[in-house]
């Protein structure tokens, strides 16, 4: 919905859930969602076989660059979010 530049609807209550009879039989649960962020460009400086190293990388990873760059800097090199323990991330 929101690709496409459309309004999120409000979410529904348990209770609108339970008294609406199309929901008849179904299982409510809740979901989390975080509203997208903007993307922005940005120019970093590094030398022609770094480039080379992690384009290699983010081919193998089968990821654009940026994408690759950016999930090696959120997850770390021990492929942990930073700031989580190990046993965080399940």
């Amino acid at each position: 919905m929101i690709e496409e530049g459309e309004a999120l609807p409000e979410a529904s209550t348990l209770d609108q859930l339970a008294g609406d009879p199309a929901m008849q039989g179904a299982v409510a649960f809740l979901v989390s969602a975080e509203a997208p962020e903007k993307t922005v460009r940005v120019n970093i400086t590094a030398r022609e076989s770094q480039i080379d190293a992690i384009d290699k990388l983010a081919r193998k990873a089968g990821m654009t660059r940026s994408a690759y760059m950016v999930q090696s800097a959120v997850r770390g090199p021990t492929g942990q979010r930073r700031g989580q323990r190990p046993s965080d991330d399940r």
